[in-house]
């Protein structure tokens, strides 16, 4: 067994010197909203905190951008917001979500070529959280130190050493900048998600409670994403999006809802293709038939297509198959997207979805740059981090199985709250896998009112279309506001 707090050797910069002053780039900024005319004045601290040993050896230099509005009172909610990947920077999550300034979505006009424009931001939460994002080591503008030990950079390039070492940040920034008493939340996309649940079990044990997660594109439990041919579990998860697919296509009841047949395809998943997986050739040739006819119609494929793969597809298989005959590609992270087909073996660099993210960094820089003062080598995205990671853990065999530590985290702390966010066309983590976990969780009944479920008519990246980007801020106001009201469950 894993030791479960493999850096419990990192402790704060106070024990390390209590004289000790961080290198930190401090800038004021007026955040502006047309549509009320709010105006709150902030202050934007750029710069990095150090993750030492026990026998104070440096580990590494953590980088942050902490939004901290000023005149507020000490008890102002406080969110610390986690990028993806591993191996992904903060760089994302600080311009196209809800931090103060962001980057033109598509749809408000931004283009694939510079100059970018970055615009106050209508979706920031500013107005009711600080928001601190965070680069984790090794990536951005987070350094490893240069006297670290090989054996000591694979522990922070781990899950249970990167929750660690993360753990011991925010330890490390509530005591320096006196937010003890702030109501506290995590947020993460992607990979962030991993990061958060491991950090709310985590942080409980040094008694650092959290008011509420948000979770958004959910990795929580890997076996539920990465398929095998003997474990058909992750495909039976991907059918209600690949029914969303079909059905934004036109290949699929164009004239019913979306929610409608999504939700026919749950039932779907779980009934006939659960069954007939389980049991493939247990089926005569007219029932297998019938099954490949039937699934063929809800996720928009040509039978012959999947008769030939026995009705098995996975994010790769299904977005090269679904429009094979253009020689045309639909995204993984956002099948809504379509794109040329440049070779016969595909590869992420093709997922035509990825263009919703082409020049976040060059903005990013320019950004830190010319408002935040800050200049420094940077890393949009580390593959050597990402390569190089160690997926296993101390309570899970092989891949990564978190939300049961988000369910002790929650039966610790009753009253903590979890956002859920999910988008109808993410390949990547399907929003059923999502709904899997939750469900297996094993929680009473009363825990239901701690939960709340949003879905977005786009994909993993539903930050970058704006119209989920709206929805988005109209369903955190709301959970905010619950989890900063919510009261302890009934029994039961």
């Amino acid at each position: 067994m894993k030791f479960p707090y493999l850096l419990s050797f990192c402790i704060s910069l106070f024990a390390i010197d209590s004289d000790y002053t961080p290198p930190l780039q401090c800038t004021s900024h007026v955040y502006r909203t047309q549509e009320d005319g709010l105006e709150i004045s902030y202050s934007a601290v750029a710069g990095t905190l150090p993750l030492s040993s026990s026998d104070g050896a440096p580990l590494a230099d953590l980088f942050f951008i902490a939004y901290l509005a000023e005149n507020a009172a000490v008890e102002r909610p406080l969110t610390f917001v986690f990028p993806g990947g591993p191996g992904g920077s903060c760089g994302a999550e600080v311009l196209c979500t809800f931090g103060p300034k962001r980057l033109q979505t598509p749809q408000e006009g931004k283009a694939l070529l510079p100059p970018y424009t970055i615009i106050d931001n209508p979706q920031s939460l500013l107005p009711w959280t600080d928001l601190v994002f965070i680069d984790p080591a090794g990536v951005g503008f987070s350094q490893f130190s240069d006297e670290l030990e090989e054996k000591e950079e694979a522990q922070l390039l781990s899950v249970d050493g990167d929750i660690a070492a993360l753990g011991n940040f925010v330890r490390t920034f509530i005591a320096y900048f006196e937010r003890w008493n702030s109501p506290k939340y995590l947020s993460g996309i992607s990979y962030g998600t991993v990061r958060c649940c491991g950090l709310a079990e985590y942080l409980s044990r040094y008694d650092v409670s959290l008011h509420g997660i948000i979770l958004m594109g959910s990795a929580m439990d890997f076996s539920t994403l990465v398929g095998q041919r003997n474990q058909p579990l992750p495909d039976c998860l991907l059918l209600p999006t690949f029914a969303a697919t079909a059905w934004y296509h036109g290949r699929l009841w164009p004239e019913a809802p979306i929610e409608e047949v999504v939700d026919y395809a749950r039932r779907f998943a779980l009934t006939d293709y659960a069954s007939f997986m389980l049991q493939p050739y247990r089926f005569d040739p007219r029932e297998q038939n019938a099954f490949y006819a039937k699934l063929a119609y809800l996720i928009g494929l040509p039978l012959e297509t999947v008769r030939r793969y026995s009705g098995r597809f996975d994010e790769d298989l299904y977005t090269t198959e679904f429009m094979a005959l253009d020689r045309k590609v639909i995204g993984g992270l956002d099948t809504r997207y379509i794109g040329d087909l440049s070779s016969a073996s595909r590869c992420y660099a093709e997922d035509p979805s990825y263009r919703d993210m082409q020049g976040i960094f060059c903005a990013f820089n320019a950004y830190l740059q010319q408002e935040l003062e800050f200049d420094l080598p940077f890393e949009s995205y580390t593959i050597y981090s990402s390569q190089s990671w160690d997926f296993s853990t101390y309570d899970s065999f092989a891949w990564p199985d978190v939300f049961q530590r988000l369910r002790r985290a929650l039966i610790r702390n009753p009253s903590m709250k979890v956002f859920s966010g999910s988008g109808y066309y993410d390949c990547r983590t399907p929003f059923y896998a999502t709904e899997y976990c939750f469900d297996h969780m094993d929680l009473p009944l009363s825990y239901r009112n701690n939960l709340q479920f949003e879905y977005y008519k786009a994909g993993h990246g539903f930050v970058f279309d704006l119209p989920s980007l709206q929805k988005l801020k109209d369903d955190l106001t709301r959970f905010y506001t619950q989890s900063l009201r919510i009261g302890f469950p009934a029994s039961g």
